[in-house]
C-alpha cells in the first residue's frame, strides 16, 4: 500500500532564480515508495519580481501525483505555505553596519528621552530627597547615594526583563522583546496567506 502524509511547514525562504523542492515545503511520512524521490521532486521555480509566494498544498499533491498516480496523500495541518523571496545579492557590510548603528542611536535617544519625560512628570527627583530625608533626617537636594544605585537600577531591570541576563545560561528562553517580534511576523504571513492568490487559484 502507498500512502503519504503531508505537512506543510509554516514558512520557506528561497533566492529568485532557486528551485523549490517538496522537501522546503513539507515533513512527509512514507509508505511503500522512495522518500527520498518524493522529497526532491521539484513543485515550482521561484519566480522574480515577487517578494512572497503562496504555495497551496493542492499544487504540491499533483507534482507528487505526476510521478505516484496510485499513492494515497493524506495532508494534514495547513493548506497554505508562504515562501519569503530575497534578492541574491551582496551586502554591503558597510552600509549594513552604518544603518544597524543609526537605528541603534535612534532607538537610545527615544528611549532616554522616554525615560527623562516620565520621572519629570512623576518628579522622581523630589521624591527621592523626601525619602532620603525620611530616612537620614538630613535635607540633600540631590542624594546620589539613591540617585546612582536606582540609575544603575534601571539599567540591569531591563536587562533582566529582555532576559539579556540568564540565570541557566544553558537554556535559552524567548524574551518580551522575541515574542512581539513573532507575533507580529505572524500576523504579516497571515495577511499575505488570506490576501495574496495561491498557486491553484492562479
Amino acid at each position: 500500500m502507498k500512502r503519504i502524509y503531508i505537512q506543510l511547514k509554516d514558512e520557506c525562504f528561497a533566492k529568485t532564480g532557486d528551485k523549490i523542492a517538496v522537501k522546503d515545503l513539507a515533513v512527509l511520512i512514507v509508505q511503500g515508495i522512495d522518500k527520498d524521490k518524493v522529497m526532491n521532486l521539484k513543485v515550482l521555480d521561484v519566480p522574480k519580481d515577487k517578494q512572497y509566494e503562496v504555495v497551496s498544498i493542492l499544487t504540491v499533491i499533483e507534482e507528487i501525483k505526476k510521478i505516484y498516480p496510485d499513492v494515497d496523500i493524506f495532508p494534514l495541518s495547513n493548506s497554505e505555505i508562504l515562501i519569503k523571496i530575497s534578492e541574491d545579492r551582496q551586502k554591503n557590510k558597510l552600509f549594513e553596519f552604518l544603518k544597524m548603528l543609526l537605528v541603534c542611536i535612534i532607538i537610545f535617544i527615544g528611549a532616554a528621552f522616554a525615560l527623562m519625560n516620565f520621572h519629570e512628570d512623576v518628579n522622581m527627583a523630589d521624591v527621592q530627597a523626601r525619602i532620603y530625608k525620611i530616612i537620614t533626617g538630613i535635607e540633600n537636594e540631590r542624594p546620589l547615594i539613591m540617585q546612582i544605585p536606582y540609575s544603575l537600577g534601571i539599567g540591569l531591570g531591563v536587562a533582566v526583563f529582555f532576559n539579556h541576563i540568564s540565570v541557566n545560561k544553558y537554556k535559552k528562553e524567548p524574551s518580551p522583546m522575541d515574542i512581539e517580534i513573532d507575533s507580529y511576523k505572524k500576523n504579516i504571513y497571515d495577511y499575505i496567506l488570506q490576501n495574496e492568490k495561491n498557486t491553484e487559484e492562479k
